[in-house]
């Protein structure tokens, strides 16, 4: 169960380090607008916060036909609240 864990944060660590890079590089170095550039990254982060939701979401239909139980009561959780709390942290650390 934990091996289980730690590979799902893993995953979503470097699917969020994937998509800060790619929302900066949609900026325009020559212009600066604090909104749009905050949402090209959230627009981003939404998308591969996404994939990663219906990833484990279909994850958690197979394992609950292989009647593991704790490892799909974890991955629904996970996706269904992780990626809310990140995202909202990711807004309010904009704010300041």
């Amino acid at each position: 169960m934990t091996k289980h864990v730690l590979i799902r944060i893993v995953a979503l660590i470097i699917l969020l380090f994937m998509a800060i890079p790619i929302g900066m590089s949609q900026l325009d170095p020559n212009r600066r607008c604090g909104t749009a550039d905050s949402l090209a990254i959230i627009f981003y982060m939404g998308i591969f916060l996404l994939l990663w939701m219906i990833y484990l979401i279909v994850e958690s239909v197979f394992l609950y036909r292989k009647n593991e139980i704790p490892k799909f009561r974890f991955n629904i959780i996970a996706a269904l609240i992780i990626p809310l709390f990140i995202l909202i942290s990711f807004l309010f650390n904009l704010l300041d």
